[in-house]
Formats: structure tokens, sequence, C-alpha cells
């Protein structure tokens, strides 16, 4: 079963009772309406990237689950993408590159070029300032996304 709007309001209620917050203590400790969290826990809604990170950071959420979180989050979005000209990339690969280079030590600054999947090569290609090269191979299945 895919990622709905539903499901995904119910794995926010369940991060906000598990920190023993109201919706309008989870609001101000992520600096959004209320309304907003009520909204997207009952599906009534879904927010966008930047409103979603509040709310993550709002309950603490570890790294992992934040990350987690958004990337459901993304899949029910209609507009936000990292890089809008990509539409052919899932945004999941596309913002999980940052998350990936930073796991692994490497900063944005000391990127060089980018390479994506393509012709000329199956796997994503990142070369560093230094000469060394990041690869991660994506595999795009068909079909509806698994649910993480």
């Amino acid at each position: 079963m895919g990622m709905t709007s539903k499901t995904f309001g119910k794995k926010l209620k369940a991060f906000r009772r598990k920190t023993g917050m109201t919706q309008p203590q989870l609001a101000k400790a992520s600096g959004v309406a209320t309304s907003i969290v009520n909204d997207v826990e009952n599906g009534i809604r879904t927010a966008g990237s930047k409103t979603l990170n509040k709310i993550a950071l709002g309950l603490k959420l570890t790294e992992e689950d934040r990350f987690l979180f958004l990337l459901n989050g993304l899949r029910l979005s209609k507009r936000d993408f990292l890089i809008p000209d990509f539409k052919d990339y899932p945004p999941e690969i596309l913002n999980f590159l940052p998350y990936a280079l930073l796991r692994s030590g490497i900063k944005s600054s000391e990127v060089n070029e980018i390479t994506l999947p393509g012709e000329k090569t199956k796997n994503l290609q990142v070369r560093l300032k230094s000469g060394k090269t990041f690869s991660l191979e994506i595999r795009l299945a068909a079909g509806k996304p698994s649910q993480p």
C-alpha cells in the first residue's frame, strides 16, 4: 500500500503522541499554525517540505526519522522537488543525494561535479574537488513505490 494523506497523518499523530504533546503544543514548538498540524494529521491537506521540516524539528525527531518523515511527505507533494527541472527522477532520489553525501562526511563545498544516471553511466556519480569519485547506484522499480 502506498503512502496516502491519511497514512502520513497517522504517522505524524503517532510521533506527536509519543512526545506527549498536544496539537497546539506541537504547533508552537514547530512555529506553524495549529490548523496545519490538525489538517495534516487528519489527512485533510498535505504540507510542503519546509513546513514538514519545521514539524519534524518541533517533534525533535532523530535525523533518520526526520529524513524518512520528509521523504514520505514529498511523495504526497505536487510541488516540492529539490531540483524542479528533473521530473523524470522521483523526488526521493534527488532529495536523498544531500543526505547520502552528508552521511558520508562529504560537504557540498567539496563537490566539483555531479553526473546523473543516464546513457553514459548507470550510477549517480559525484566528483569531488580532491579528484575522488563518490558513486551511488540507483535502481528504480516499476509500479507503485513501496512504503519505507
